[in-house]
């Protein structure tokens, strides 16, 4: 499984037993960026991904994506609502409107958590490629380490990292409730071809994600689930606590693992806002969604 992050759920369905119980055996793969993930989820190195659920409706519509083609990558079930994805910025950045003339750090510029953060910004009166200039800088992690040298007027953070952020002096100004709109973030995607011929693994991998889960969420096991945080992320005890914390917050881990129809759309929608599809996408993104789900639909 190619990650970007080790949740308290799926360091709980690792460390716990949760995988092992139900015969399931995973291996969790740090990636480094959204196109470093799909180029060795093509290549075969991963079955299953933690990717966005905008990633994966560009890789499944858009042969102009970095790959040149289009790849039979479907979503199977929500993991987060996008760990509280936030703007983020430098020290000497106090407001939305400073970000101005600046360079805006992201994934990739044609990624989903991208386009959460132009919309943002244009809510603040910046238009892309207008007002400021956009750069790659690969995952999360990376663009926090990054951040913490001043690497840019403001990027966008998550998984805890966001809160990890201000305890070093940088400035959250906005986060996604902005948006305004129900969201879905990482979700568990499969190889469409290799979950044809596996769908019993698969579906006890969903079994066995929903029941360590379910375990992560229990107030009773908090102080554990902190502690699988700071091994699997190697951080501190308090660090990891407010990791755990942000996890647990109302757009952390997705209590509910089905993906709605609403929120797919309103992913959607933003790829469309800033023309994020091909003139003929290969798979149709405004209709019946369930050429990207493995099981018929949302």
């Amino acid at each position: 499984m190619g990650v970007f992050s080790i949740s308290a759920a799926l360091a709980a369905g690792e460390k716990k037993g949760y995988f092992a119980d139900n015969d399931v055996h995973v291996t969790l793969e740090q990636v480094e960026s959204s196109e470093q993930q799909f180029r060795d989820f093509d290549a075969g190195n991963y079955d299953v991904l933690q990717t966005s659920w905008d990633n994966v409706v560009n890789y499944r519509c858009n042969a102009s994506n970095d790959l040149g083609r289009t790849l039979n990558v479907l979503a199977d079930f929500a993991l987060d609502l996008g760990m509280g994805l936030s703007v983020i910025s430098p020290p000497e950045i106090t407001s939305l409107e400073a970000v101005r003339g600046g360079e805006v750090a992201v994934d990739a510029p044609n990624s989903g958590y991208a386009y959460v953060l132009y919309s943002i910004l244009e809510k603040a009166g910046l238009r892309r490629d207008a007002d400021y200039t956009v750069v790659s800088s690969g995952s999360v992690a990376e663009r926090y380490r990054k951040m913490t040298d001043g690497y840019a007027a403001a990027t966008l953070l998550s998984d805890g990292l966001e809160v990890l952020a201000g305890q070093q002096g940088m400035n959250h100004l906005a986060d996604e409730s902005a948006l305004g709109l129900p969201y879905v973030g990482s979700v568990a995607a499969w190889n469409g071809d290799w979950y044809a011929e596996n769908r019993d693994t698969a579906l006890r991998f969903r079994e066995a994600y929903e029941a360590a889960l379910a375990w992560a969420l229990e107030p009773n096991n908090r102080d554990e689930a902190a502690d699988l945080i700071a091994n699997a992320r190697d951080l501190h005890a308090p660090d990891a606590r407010r990791v755990l914390d942000a996890e647990l917050g109302p757009w952390g881990l997705a209590r509910d693992t089905d993906i709605t129809d609403e929120t797919a759309r309103a992913v959607i929608g933003l790829r469309k806002q800033y023309n994020g599809f091909d003139a003929d996408p290969a798979v149709n993104p405004y209709g019946d969604l369930s050429a990207f789900f493995v099981n018929s639909g949302a």
